[in-house]
C-alpha cells in the first residue's frame, strides 16, 4: 500500500509521576490530582509506515503548542492511536475524534468523570475557572483502550484499499487489553477486522429484521417485528432514527429482551432474508477474492 492519505493521531498523556500508575492498568483518581488528557492532531503519510515512535513525535509537536496554556506539571505521552478521517460521500468533515473518544470512555461505555461534564455543571458559577474540555479523571489504561477499540469497530471500508488500511490502523490500536474490563465476547468482538460497506451487498431500501443471537426475532411490547431499512453507506432507517446497525441493535435489544450489554456487532443482529448481515460480507469477500484469482 503506498498510497498517502488524511489521518488523525489521538494521543493519551498526563504527569509523569501517574505513568507508571497508567501502565500498570491503575485507576487514576482526581482525588489524588491524577488525570490524562486526550488529544488530537493531524497525520498525511501512508498508514505502512507509521511507526509508535512516529506518532509520538506527531503529538508532541501539537502538546508543545499547549505548554503556554499552564500545564502545572511536567507530563509524558502515555499512548497514541491513529485513525482515518472521517468523510461523507468522499469528501472530509471536521469531526473531533478526540471528542469522539472521549464521550464513548466517559458517557457511551463507562461513566467516567470529565471536564466537559464538570465545565457544563458549573458554567453559571462565576467565581470557577473552566478546566480545559479535553481532561479525564478516574480512567484507566483498560478502559481507553477499550473505548479505542470499540471506536475502531465502527470503522467501515468502501474497496479492498480501505479493508487493508483499516486492518493496519487496528494492528496499530491494538494494544492489549484486559478482559476484566467487560466480557470476553465484547473484547474479542471490538477487536475484528473491519468489514467492507454494506452498500455491497445491500439495495437501498431493504429491509433487515433484528434478531436476539440465537436466531429469533425481536418483537416490541405489541408483538410487532423490529424492523430497519437500509438507507445508504453503513446507515439504516428504524422508527424514526437514522443511525448505523450497532447502536441500533444495542438499543432495541437491550430494550425488548432484557439484556444489558454495553456495545454491540449489529451485523451480528440485523438478518437479510434470514441471514446475519456479517454472514453477507463475509460471502462477498470470499466470492469477490474467488473472481480476482481467476
Amino acid at each position: 500500500m503506498k498510497k498517502n492519505s488524511e489521518f488523525t493521531i489521538v494521543y493519551v498523556f498526563g504527569p509523569e509521576q501517574c505513568g507508571e500508575k497508567y501502565l500498570n492498568n491503575e485507576v487514576l483518581t482526581r482525588d489524588a490530582m491524577e488525570w490524562v488528557k486526550i488529544g488530537q492532531t493531524d497525520f498525511d503519510g501512508n498508514i505502512d509506515e507509521v511507526t509508535p515512535e512516529m506518532l509520538k513525535e506527531q503529538s508532541m509537536k501539537r502538546i508543545k503548542q499547549e505548554i503556554k496554556t499552564g500545564i502545572p506539571v511536567t507530563c509524558k505521552i502515555f499512548d497514541v492511536f491513529i485513525f482515518p478521517k472521517v468523510r461523507e460521500n468522499g469528501i472530509v468533515r471536521n469531526v473531533k475524534i478526540d471528542n469522539l473518544i472521549r464521550r464513548k470512555l466517559c458517557e457511551e461505555i463507562f461513566s467516567i468523570e470529565n471536564s466537559m461534564k464538570i465545565n457544563k455543571e458549573v458554567r453559571n458559577d462565576n467565581s470557577l475557572i473552566p478546566a480545559g474540555d479535553e481532561f479525564v479523571y478516574g480512567a484507566s489504561r483498560p478502559q481507553i483502550l477499550y473505548a479505542v477499540q470499540s471506536y475502531d469497530h465502527e470503522l467501515f471500508a468502501n474497496d479492498e484499499y480501505e479493508v487493508n488500511m483499516l486492518a493496519k490502523i487496528c494492528e496499530c490500536n491494538n494494544k492489549d487489553i484486559n478482559s476484566g474490563t467487560q466480557d470476553d465476547d465484547n473484547v474479542r468482538m471490538v477487536k475484528r477486522k473491519p468489514m467492507l460497506d454494506l452498500n455491497l451487498i445491500l439495495e437501498e431500501g431493504a429491509e433487515v429484521i433484528l434478531s436476539n443471537g440465537s436466531g429469533d426475532v425481536v418483537k416490541d411490547e405489541l408483538g410487532n417485528l423490529i424492523t430497519a431499512k437500509y438507507v445508504g453507506g453503513n446507515k439504516f432507517e428504524c422508527r424514526g432514527e437514522i443511525k448505523r446497525s450497532s447502536p441500533l441493535a444495542l438499543h432495541y435489544l437491550n430494550k425488548y429482551c432484557g439484556k444489558d450489554m454495553k456495545t454491540v456487532n449489529g451485523n451480528e443482529y440485523w438478518r437479510f432474508e434470514g441471514k446475519k448481515l456479517s454472514d453477507l460480507r463475509k460471502n462477498w469477500q470470499e466470492e469477490d477474492a474467488d473472481s480476482t484469482t481467476d
